[in-house]
């Protein structure tokens, strides 16, 4: 091989091991990503409600956006009230399957993997009982 292109397969070759050493992940990009999953269903939440139902069937909540922050839309009861929600993401405008969302605090996630930036509603649903509050919090 001659000196010239020698010297170029070098420095080629140079190139390139630094562009993937660019592009692989480092140790300090998965510190970020496990401290923001931290953060996720921790206060303060992305969201909270209170619908008061009379006679309706539902309630559509706001227009959220999601964030870095979790990698699900997470809900949770505040008060003594069960109750059934989806997600209506405003891109399909129609309900991704329904979660029942339990009395007295669990986290259930109403969607999963859903990426960031990504617009939404929630529709919360009465249940069986008129006059009842049905009070959460949210986390995406």
């Amino acid at each position: 091989m001659n000196n010239k292109l020698g010297r170029f397969v070098a420095v080629a070759g140079a190139a390139l091991v630094a562009a993937l050493t660019v592009l692989a992940p480092t140790a300090a990009s998965a510190d970020t990503a496990s401290t923001l999953a931290a953060g996720c269903r921790a206060a303060p939440y992305s969201a909270t409600f209170s619908p008061y139902f009379e006679t309706e069937a539902y309630s559509d909540l706001g227009v959220y956006r999601t964030t870095s922050q979790c990698t699900d839309i997470n809900i949770r009861s505040t008060n003594s009230t069960g109750y059934n929600v989806c997600v209506i993401f405003t891109r399909y405008n129609r309900c991704n399957y329904t979660t029942y969302v339990p009395a007295g605090g669990q986290w259930v996630n109403a969607a999963t993997d859903v990426l960031d930036g990504t617009t939404f509603y929630l529709r919360v649903y009465k249940g069986g009982a008129n006059y009842v509050v049905h009070a959460g919090v949210m986390d995406f």
